[in-house]
């Protein structure tokens, strides 16, 4: 029975852990040019906003990153999809 309560205390600091490591402060730089990827980039988490300076290397809570991971990995499916309806012919330009 000690085995398991030791276990299960082990487990909830690995969560907490967890938890932890997703505030903690990361450096990360975003792309930028002088066209489609020159302005600063909003992310709302859970009523926090955040507004990052693309083309400076900046610190952001890990979980701010991975919103801008996760955004960066639709955007990439949208176009692949897209892409793949022009070659099907399902998608028409309007006249």
């Amino acid at each position: 029975m000690a085995n398991t309560n030791k276990e299960a205390n082990t487990n909830k600091e690995a969560n907490t852990n967890k938890e932890l490591d997703m505030n903690e402060l990361v450096e990360i730089e975003l792309f930028k040019d002088n066209d489609k990827y020159s302005d600063d980039v909003f992310v709302s988490v859970n009523g926090r906003n955040y507004l990052i300076q693309r083309g400076v290397k900046v610190k952001i809570p890990r979980f701010v990153e991975e919103v801008i991971k996760n955004s960066e990995k639709q955007r990439k499916n949208a176009e692949y999809y897209r892409e793949k309806g022009w070659e099907a012919g399902k998608i028409k330009q309007a006249d």
